[in-house]
């Protein structure tokens, strides 16, 4: 009864007005409990109460809602109606029941939405251009994400592995690259190591770009890409993108082997092709550590092949200078 005096008190203006709606709803309600399967021994059915309760709470916040700007239009005329329509009384309260949940459901609906286009705290918009027409943008906005990954059909659509709740809890941030008006592929980047932990295209595709253009998106967005195939096969590794190292003076040449050194860092080119036999190691406490990108598994081979690799990979060890800090 304190539900129904709360809805009529909202939702209407006068005390006669309101002892009018209190005897209508209160007619609907004991009309409902009629149906003797909403009975037991003990009179009407807690559950169904409890149903009837949390109609009524719905149909006390809609008279709210029917006012909130920051709801849908349609939403509003929705409530409107439906506060309308349970005033005069006459609608079955099974049917005003089921409105009244679908109205909820429509609110916390808008109520997602409208969070989804807030800004994520700590991750500010940029817009970045590229050799050959590309442009890479950070995904602010749950929205943006969400929109990004329905555009590319990957499993950023939705929060289904979690990668909405990692763009909200700044784990990780997103990148959508465009070519013109359409996307070619999302990155996903750790923010803790800067590293690119997925970088895929239209429904999970593989990447086919020029190692020109994923250098210049390494080296513009400081971002270190060793362990996606998209970035080391095209010959686009950290090490160049960052400077450590100048493609085009190796730090070792025999052959058909070449290899460029940075601190804890080496990488491997194995033959003429240019989007093969490339290999990426980092040095840590398990050693001299592949990309799982990489075309060899150990540096083993080459080092007692040729002293002069083992000596390479020792300098590698040894502390030099630090890479530059992404952009915030």
């Amino acid at each position: 009864m304190n539900h129904i005096r709360q809805f009529a008190r909202r939702a209407t203006q006068t005390s006669r007005q309101r002892r009018r709606v209190v005897q209508r709803i209160s007619a609907l309600v004991d009309q409902h409990f009629e149906d003797p399967l909403r009975r037991d021994r003990r009179g009407r059915r807690s559950q169904d109460l409890r149903a009837v309760a949390k109609a009524l709470g719905h149909l006390t916040n809609a008279t709210s809602w029917q006012h909130r700007l920051e709801l849908d239009a349609n939403v509003r005329r929705e409530a409107g109606a439906l506060v309308q329509t349970a005033c005069h009384g006459r609608t079955p309260l099974p049917e005003l029941m089921k409105r009244a949940s679908a109205l909820r459901g429509r609110v916390n609906k808008c109520g997602r939405l409208r969070n989804a286009r807030k800004p994520i705290e700590g991750c500010e918009p940029l817009s970045v251009r590229l050799l050959g027409g590309y442009k890479v943008e950070r995904l602010h906005t749950v929205e943006r994400l969400a929109s990004a990954g329905r555009a590319l059909g990957n499993c950023a659509k939705d929060n289904g592995h979690g990668l909405h709740d990692a763009l909200r809890q700044r784990r990780s941030d997103f990148y959508l690259l465009r070519c013109g008006k359409g996307p070619v592929a999302m990155l996903e980047v750790e923010l803790e190591t800067a590293e690119i932990t997925e970088f895929l295209g239209p429904s999970n595709a593989s990447i086919d770009l020029s190692r020109f253009v994923l250098r210049d998106l390494l080296r513009q967005l400081r971002l270190n890409g060793d362990h996606v195939d998209a970035c080391l096969q095209n010959g686009a590794a950290t090490i160049f993108a960052t400077g450590a190292a100048n493609y085009l003076k190796p730090s070792y040449q025999r052959g058909r082997v070449r290899i460029w050194q940075a601190r804890r860092q080496l990488v491997v080119k194995e033959g003429l092709r240019p989007g093969r036999g490339w290999s990426s190691f980092r040095w840590g406490r398990g050693g001299w550590v592949p990309s799982h990108a990489s075309s060899r598994d150990r540096l083993d081979g080459l080092m007692t092949g040729d002293p002069d690799i083992a000596v390479l990979a020792y300098k590698a060890t040894r502390p030099r200078g630090r890479l530059r800090k992404r952009p915030s």
